[in-house]
């Protein structure tokens, strides 16, 4: 079985829509056709260029995903807080 090779483009564009856009993982594999693992690895690859191309007076570009990334489970959370409080609003308008 031959091994696919694929452009440093492509890898680039993958981890970027996982860092910056948040397309989970999983999806991404499957809409590419890549494994999870490689995705994985494309991601932390595209972090260390960052950040070895990263002037020390600018953040970290891994900091800058991680806060990202932590910032969007908030969001999540909110989200699904948000929903709740409406469902509870809703119920005690009724009487």
């Amino acid at each position: 079985m031959k091994k696919r090779q694929f452009k440093a483009e492509f890898k680039r564009d993958a981890a970027y829509q996982i860092i910056i856009e948040g397309v989970p993982v999983k999806e991404l594999s499957e809409r590419l056709g890549v494994p999870l693992s490689q995705l994985y690895r494309w991601k932390s690859e595209h972090l260390d260029e960052l950040e070895a191309s990263n002037p020390s007076s600018s953040p970290s570009p891994k900091q800058m995903a991680a806060d990202i990334a932590e910032l969007r489970k908030e969001l999540a959370k909110a989200k699904r807080m948000n929903e709740i409080l409406k469902k509870t609003v809703g119920f005690f308008s009724q009487d």
